[in-house]
C-alpha cells in the first residue's frame, strides 16, 4: 500500500509505503508524483517504509523506469526504514541518486521531516 502526500509550499513529497505494492497503485502515485516535479522541478522527498511486504513484479519494474528517468529531478531524500531496508536502498539505488540522501530509523519521522525540510545551504547548528 501507498500513501502520498504533497507539501506545494517546500516542494516535497512523503510516501510510506506498507503491505505490497501493486502496479496499477505504484503508477497512480508516479503519475502524481511526475506531475509534482513539472510543476516544481527538484523536489524533496520523504519515504516511509513500515512493514513493506515488497512490489508485484511489473511494479518493480515501472519503478526502475520511473526513477531512470527521474535520477536529476530529486534535490534531497529521506528514507525511514529499518537498517535491513537501508542497507538493501543504499547499494542498489543510492549510487545513482545526485542528491542529498539521508538515513532514519523507523522511530526517528520527525527527525526525518526535519531534515527534508532544512533549507539547502543552510549551517546544522
Amino acid at each position: 500500500m501507498l500513501s502520498y502526500t504533497e507539501h506545494d509550499n517546500a516542494q516535497a513529497v512523503e510516501i510510506v509505503l506498507s503491505g505490497r505494492v501493486l502496479t496499477e497503485e505504484f503508477d497512480r502515485v508516479a503519475d502524481k508524483l511526475e506531475a509534482f516535479i513539472k510543476r516544481h522541478g527538484k523536489v524533496r522527498v520523504l519515504e516511509v517504509i513500515k512493514d513493506f511486504e515488497g512490489m508485484d513484479a511489473a511494479a518493480l519494474w515501472h519503478d526502475v523506469k520511473f526513477s531512470l528517468r527521474h535520477l536529476q529531478d530529486f534535490s534531497r531524500i529521506a528514507v525511514v526504514a529499518s537498517p535491513d531496508t537501508h542497507h538493501l536502498w543504499s547499494s542498489l539505488v543510492s549510487p545513482f541518486m545526485h542528491c542529498e540522501a539521508e538515513h532514519f530509523a523507523p522511530d526517528e519521522v520527525d527527525d526525518a521531516r526535519d531534515w527534508l525540510m532544512w533549507p539547502e545551504g543552510a549551517a546544522d547548528v
